[in-house]
């Protein structure tokens, strides 16, 4: 009996050291959490695809003949805040914690301009109400290949506008992640040309700032990029600029006037295809004037902050803390 006993025990130590050795290993090569690889692994194999440029012009023109869909809540998904679903003027737009007394977060999905919500961007809104009693408005702004960037400025400033009216008073805070955080600063920009007022802050996670791909950084990235394919959203990015320029201002806010946006936080991964270009976007806010802060998560992946990690938290943290 004793025996038994002591050869469990080895090994549950030779175990538990195995899981050290395992943990600091990957510490000292990635410089992220083992439940962040884990999950690099995870989204390498969800977003593996074999498309290519021309099929993806080819399914884009397929899916343009139907009609397109309206945003849905997710069917598994338990909201720990009331959400409200609502429309005007043909845009849908959904309010998690309508009655909640801090700031107002206009909050744009990602999904490069051709997918809507996801579950993580959804949690994320639930736990942004739930944590700092912010209320969220999250526009479902229609889609390539039904509609480009014209419909969703025209849409976004007509909701802006509406939400200043319906919520008098409250700050304002806009906030996105990929695509949705590249429209969010092309919209800022848009406000301070046509002198609305503006938000009281941006918060842009992994935002998609120039829809060209032209920037020749990009190629170091892609070995180490597991989610967004550089061919396919090249597609999706012409698509959203319809007739315009990739490198028109509204399209790829990088190349837009920033001076007097109001402050911008901005987080980015090392192992992401957008990294170059955030970076530019940092130098070129901080060469306006703007007060920009970016956080880069050194081993880690495209919208990270939404992930279910452990570095996640803390990024959370810090932006609920400005609440």
């Amino acid at each position: 009996m004793k025996k038994t006993i002591r050869i469990v025990l080895i090994a549950a130590a030779s175990l538990l050291a195995l899981a050290l050795c395992a943990v600091g290993l990957n510490r000292l090569v990635y410089g992220r959490s083992l439940r962040a690889t884990l999950y690099e692994f995870r989204l390498r194999s969800r977003f593996a695809t074999d498309r290519t440029a021309e099929s993806e012009v080819r399914r884009l023109e397929a899916r343009r003949q139907e009609a397109e869909p309206r945003a849905a809540l997710p069917k598994n998904m338990a909201f720990s805040v009331p959400v409200e679903e609502a429309g005007r003027d043909g845009l849908q737009r959904f309010t998690l914690n309508g009655g909640g007394s801090g700031p107002l977060v206009l909050y744009l999905h990602g999904g490069a301009y051709v997918n809507g919500f996801n579950a993580h961007q959804w949690r994320f809104m639930d736990r942004l109400a739930r944590q700092t009693g912010c209320t969220v408005v999250a526009p479902a702004y229609h889609l390539a290949p039904w509609a480009d960037y014209a419909r969703a400025y025209d849409d976004l400033t007509a909701l802006y506008r509406t939400l200043l009216a319906e919520y008098p008073g409250r700050r304002l805070i806009l906030m996105g992640d990929s695509a949705g955080g590249g429209l969010a600063l092309g919209f800022a920009e848009a406000l301070a040309a046509n002198g609305d007022p503006l938000p009281e802050r941006l918060v842009l996670f992994s935002p998609w700032v120039d829809v060209s791909m032209d920037n020749p950084d990009i190629a170091d990235y892609l070995p180490v990029e597991p989610m967004l394919h550089f061919d396919l959203v090249k597609v999706h990015g012409r698509y959203w600029a319809g007739d315009a320029d990739t490198h028109f201002w509204q399209v790829s806010p990088l190349f837009g006037d920033m001076a007097g946006l109001p402050p911008v936080t901005m987080t980015c991964g090392t192992r992401e295809l957008l990294y170059p270009d955030i970076l530019l976007a940092r130098d070129r806010l901080a060469e306006a004037g703007v007060d920009v802060t970016l956080r880069v998560g050194h081993g880690l992946n495209h919208d990270w902050p939404l992930m279910e990690i452990p570095e996640a938290d803390a990024i959370f943290e810090e932006v609920a803390g400005k609440f």
